[in-house]
């Protein structure tokens, strides 16, 4: 029966003296006493009957009912890695049937923020197609406990971060919706920003010299140097935004930060930092 759907089990010629007593995958249903039992759950379900001085029959033969609904679940997940603004990246998104049953004329959209331009996508069952920016994709069957896979290569146009959602639905009801949509966040990174004051009180803010853009080079070194030109901290191999001037006192403090693109391009940059305790 279709998910939601009640059903009536009932006895052939019960007895107007007796009670019955109903069971759902063997467990007792709390006042199920009559002849007849309408639910709308799946199970095994079974009876007995009890007479007027308490003497109960056997257990009946098994009635199974069985929902006539799939659980979709889509998935979408951004590459991990860092990426700048006009490098591409992908997007997976897996349509998942988690049964019980066999579910047709699958559906999944994602529509493309406007920070995103589109490049192309390849999926492993049925046919994907974009048209003014939304995404859809049809797979004409998805068994029980079967998956599909859609890649989708994009690229972020500018420094942000990029919310999108992706949505599924079938023929078949789908008693758990709360898996029907999946939201991916994407940082598309910027230049290089160096901060020039940080405050290491302990309150959250500023506490770390945070560099933003370090994760798209992938090689680098922080080297921090006094007023007198003694160095005072050097990053052991690529620094990863910790630098809290530890052990310091306060003043202004220089830097040299040197790059290596991905693409093997050096560069640097310089600098100073004000540390403040108090603020």
């Amino acid at each position: 029966m279709p998910y939601g759907t009640p059903v009536t089990l009932g006895i052939n010629n019960p007895n107007a003296s007796y009670t019955y007593q109903w069971y759902r995958d063997g467990r007792a249903l709390p006042n199920e006493t009559r002849s007849t039992l309408t639910t709308t759950l799946g199970g095994q379900y079974q009876v007995r009957a009890i007479n007027q001085t308490n003497c109960a029959s056997d257990l009946s033969d098994i009635f199974t009912v069985i929902l006539m609904s799939s659980d979709l679940e889509v998935i979408k997940k951004s590459e991990t890695r860092p990426v700048g603004p006009n490098e591409a990246f992908t997007y997976t998104i897996k349509a998942r049937n988690n049964g019980p049953m066999d579910d047709t004329q699958i559906v999944v959209t994602d529509n493309l923020p406007l920070g995103l331009e589109y490049v192309s996508m390849n999926s492993t069952v049925g046919n994907a197609n974009i048209n003014a920016g939304l995404i859809t994709w049809r797979i004409p069957l998805l068994r029980n406990s079967e998956e599909a896979s859609l890649v989708v290569t994009v690229r972020g146009k500018m420094p942000s971060i990029i919310t999108n959602t992706a949505k599924i639905t079938g023929t078949l009801p789908d008693p758990v919706p709360a898996n029907n949509t999946s939201t991916d966040e994407k940082k598309i990174v910027g230049n290089i920003k160096v901060p020039n004051v940080i405050t290491p009180n302990g309150d959250g803010k500023n506490d770390v010299l945070k560099i933003e853009g370090i994760e798209l080079y992938k090689e680098n070194t922080l080297a921090i140097f006094n007023r007198w030109g003694n160095e005072v901290y050097r990053s052991a191999g690529n620094y990863q935004n910790n630098w809290s001037g530890e052990g310091l006192s306060e003043g202004t403090y220089y830097y040299v930060l040197k790059l290596v693109s991905k693409e093997g391009v050096a560069s640097s940059a310089t600098g100073y930092i004000t540390l403040l305790r108090d603020k």
